[in-house]
């Protein structure tokens, strides 16, 4: 029950002044920050992903464009809707397994309308891509990838700057949530800095590596959430272990916590909440295994 505890108190954490103040602050600042970056570097990027493209023929990026449009107007609709349902119906969140099911519900829903319309909707895209000549659909779908490579980097920043804030931000949650329980804090900047660099620096090479595989319909998404969670999972992890002390936990139920944060990247304004949602899910589900001990 830990798991689902979890996710239902991190939600409801995310209301907290303090962690709305910083999260909103923080996606601000480095919003201006990537954009200044982007409008410099995004020329050289966007030549890099057009010589990939070159490589492939036409009729795979024609079909690949089309494949990821469907992929990612489902997405998109399947997140919305769960997000104006539940804003609609807060006090859903408020009970233990119930969001997850309608989450889910919603999710198979809109599953059987694009699966049901798929043929139509696919070849409704197709025709209109065909409309182009290639080098207008290459420009697009480099302007995509170069685009989501700087959007990388501005949700990097966001978790770095976010776990680096926040401890004294979960310090004073636990005193107002757990008081009862007795922590073992062990916290060094210095390590949790090494860590976050480390994590940065193999996000950087696995982007590098993995980079011709974002232009695979569907296996993209696997691999843009891949990357994003083996840049958070370690860190968030290891803050939480210094601040509250360590616990045996379930690794499995970790990168979960992390896949949910890092889905959360997919939708405008929600983003900038995703770093703490990550945080308070861990921080929950170990300060509950430790209030389970007592």
């Amino acid at each position: 029950m830990e798991f689902l505890y979890s996710i239902i108190e991190a939600f409801k954490d995310l209301s907290n002044n303090k962690i709305k103040k910083l999260s909103i602050i923080n996606g601000i600042v480095w919003a201006i920050i990537w954009i200044i970056l982007g409008i410099i570097f995004y020329q050289p990027l966007l030549n890099f992903s057009k010589s990939m493209i070159n490589l492939l023929p036409f009729t795979f990026v024609k079909t690949a464009g089309a494949e990821f449009i469907l992929m990612i107007t489902w997405l998109q609709t399947v997140l919305m809707t769960i997000g104006i349902f539940f804003s609609l119906f807060n006090q859903i969140v408020s009970q233990k397994i119930l969001p997850i099911l309608v989450s889910f519900i919603i999710s198979v829903f809109w599953f059987i309308i694009f699966f049901m319309y798929q043929e139509v909707i696919f070849e409704y895209l197709q025709k209109l891509i065909r409309i182009f000549p290639f080098e207008s659909i290459e420009e697009a779908v480099s302007n995509v990838l170069t685009i989501f490579i700087i959007y990388s980097f501005y949700i990097a920043s966001l978790y770095i700057s976010f776990l680096s804030f926040s401890p004294k931000i979960l310090e004073e949650l636990q005193k107002e949530e757990y008081p009862m329980v007795k922590i073992n804090k062990n916290f060094s900047f210095i390590k949790l800095f090494f860590v976050m660099m480390r994590d940065l620096f193999l996000f950087i090479i696995a982007l590098v590596v993995f980079y011709p595989i974002l232009f695979v319909p569907f296996i993209n998404i696997v691999i843009i959430i891949v990357l994003w969670v083996l840049l958070i999972k370690s860190s968030i992890l290891e803050i939480v272990f210094m601040i509250f002390g360590k616990e045996n936990i379930n690794k499995k139920e970790i990168y979960t916590f992390s896949v949910a944060s890092v889905i959360l990247n997919f939708l405008p304004i929600v983003n900038l909440f995703a770093p703490a949602f990550g945080v308070l899910s861990v921080y929950h589900y170990v300060m509950e295994i430790k209030l389970d001990k007592k």
